[in-house]
């Protein structure tokens, strides 16, 4: 195979220095001075089978910005959708994953399935998840990478992305729930340990609500629960400190960003709301046997409260964001555009983040991120995103772009045509 080496230059990233070679067959190539991994990481290829409106698609994607355009109705957010799925392994749309399955195929035996080719420097990979109804309508959900079967929490993390649609919305007016899910599917980026960690916790939630409701009923003895409390505690830590780590360095990230996006006029910031430690006096002392005892104590003293209503009380699992501008709670105070802002600088933010501590580019995903915004923060955002190696956009205004002088890409889902350099 031959390539064609244009130019190259050398680039510094958090005290890194790359020498980059500007194109090697439409990838970017980084050469690194230090003991890391490469920056190149690039969707190549994408399958999809019955996954929405998108009944049999297939296209191939190129480096840089590419802005997906054609009628209301033709799959431009399916395909942003299904690409995150891939990277997830699920939706930021629906709350079910089988609200994403083409409502023809059901009862009739056929599947969904997304599957694409994803390089890291000059491997191709393939990842591919199936969403399957049997007879008996259930669903099951099979992974695979280069064919080999997985587990989801191990196909976690192979293609790593960054989305932002209207739903995010929801980070700032919405449920707790809403915001630890944002915190967890951060972590599951970034911390390979954090997916089976979350997932344990999980079950160890649920098996001590189970034993609460018996103990209440007096089918079982309160003894019982010392044991799922030291669990609780030992999954529970390291879920605390995780996360305290990641939302502090997201947040200096933000900081950085913020005045950009409201041009000096107003001050974001993000803060960790731990359950148990609301001050953070013993996270930011980065005290791990102090949280762990602070943890159990806490425990301890809500049991008779547990018992009572049948659910643990006390823990991550309770977990918040507190996320401000100009000192203020975001959720009372920030104006429905100041939030669109706010969201907008957190999802960039991730973007820095995950280049800095996994040395890998995100795959930015932005589904009508540009509604509502000014042209300075538009040709703000434009900037940002140029210099990630590869981006998919809808709501696309061309004429910002070419103000700019910016090559782009064009796919046209009503005629499924890739144009390069539109």
């Amino acid at each position: 195979m031959r390539h064609e080496l244009s130019s190259f230059f050398t680039e510094e990233y958090y005290n890194l220095t790359y020498i980059k070679i500007n194109t090697i067959n439409g990838i970017h190539i980084y050469v690194i001075t230090s003991n890391t991994i490469s920056l190149c990481k690039m969707l190549h290829h994408i399958n999809i089978r019955n996954f929405r409106n998108l009944e049999h698609f297939e296209t191939d994607f190129n480096q840089g910005i590419t802005a997906l355009i054609g009628k209301n109705g033709s799959g431009k957010s399916s395909l942003i959708e299904a690409i995150y799925f891939l990277s997830i392994g699920r939706s930021f749309r629906a709350t079910h994953d089988r609200d994403t399955i083409n409502k023809k195929i059901i009862g009739t035996g056929d599947f969904t399935s997304i599957k694409a080719n994803v390089s890291v420097n000059q491997n191709l990979n393939e990842i591919q998840i199936i969403l399957d109804l049997n007879n008996s309508n259930r669903l099951k959900k099979n992974c695979s990478y280069n064919g080999a079967t997985l587990p989801l929490s191990k196909l976690i993390g192979n293609l790593k992305s960054v989305c932002f649609s209207v739903n995010d919305m929801n980070i700032i007016y919405g449920s707790p729930s809403i915001r630890r899910k944002y915190i967890n599917i951060l972590n599951l980026q970034l911390d390979n340990q954090y997916v089976s960690e979350l997932l344990v916790y999980s079950k160890i939630v649920e098996s001590r609500n189970s034993l609460l409701k018996q103990i209440k009923n007096n089918f079982s003895s309160k003894v019982e629960l010392e044991y799922w409390n030291n669990k609780m505690v030992e999954s529970g830590t390291y879920l605390i400190i995780s996360r305290y780590k990641t939302i502090n360095q997201l947040s200096a990230l933000a900081e950085s960003i913020y005045p950009k996006l409201f041009n000096n006029y107003h001050n974001g910031d993000i803060r960790y709301l731990c359950n148990l430690d609301p001050l953070n006096e013993f996270i930011m002392q980065n005290d791990k046997d102090q949280i762990y005892n602070n943890f159990h104590s806490k425990l301890k003293q809500s049991e008779l409260r547990d018992i009572s209503l049948g659910k643990t009380t006390i823990g991550p699992h309770r977990d918040d964001l507190i996320i401000n501008i100009d000192n203020n709670t975001a959720e009372n105070f920030a104006s429905r555009g100041q939030a669109r802002l706010l969201v907008l600088g957190m999802k960039l933010a991730e973007c820095e983040l995950i280049k800095k501590l996994n040395n890998i580019e995100p795959i930015i995903l932005l589904d009508d991120a540009f509604s509502e915004l000014d042209l300075d923060n538009q040709e703000y955002l434009y900037k940002f995103i140029f210099d990630y190696n590869q981006c998919l956009i809808t709501g696309l205004d061309f004429r910002v772009l070419e103000n700019l002088n910016f090559s782009y890409n064009s796919l046209n889902l009503d005629q499924r045509e890739l144009n390069i350099n539109g």
